[in-house]
């Protein structure tokens, strides 16, 4: 099994955070996005190994309530040996720059099952200060 940890250290206590997750690719991924300092689980994607290559995907959105820089992400591909990644981030700021008021960050994922292109996972998490009251459904 291959393992990987993304550190998103700049979001922020009270961000609202919306991510998406894709596959292209047949092995099995297990997506989690916790605190890591307490465990406390946000969400948890599980993608089952159907041994094709159709684009799965997967998207939600949270209030993150843990302490500032703590918030990560754990991708488990069983049937991989090697997880690699690409890495991207940026900063979400007025035109003045004045003040950051949020971060995006991008990972594309290669797990050596074959051609190497980096497609296999991709994760997508954009955090920001919102003002006002954040609606959520449950």
């Amino acid at each position: 099994m291959a393992t990987k940890t993304l550190y998103f250290p700049d979001i922020k206590n009270g961000w609202y955070v919306s991510y998406f997750f894709q596959t292209i690719a047949g092995y099995s991924y297990i997506v989690t996005l916790q605190e890591n300092d307490t465990g406390h689980n946000y969400d948890t994607w599980n993608k089952p190994n159907d041994g094709a290559d159709p684009a799965i995907r997967y998207s939600n959105s949270f209030l993150y309530t843990g302490s500032d820089g703590k918030l990560i992400c754990t991708i488990d591909s069983p049937e991989s040996n090697q997880l690699d990644n690409t890495w991207a981030e940026g900063i979400i700021t007025p035109n003045s720059g004045e003040k950051t008021l949020g971060r995006s960050y991008f990972a594309a994922f290669e797990d050596n099952g074959g051609i190497l292109e980096y497609c296999n996972l991709y994760i997508c998490l954009v955090g920001a200060h919102i003002a006002g009251t954040v609606e959520t459904k449950q």
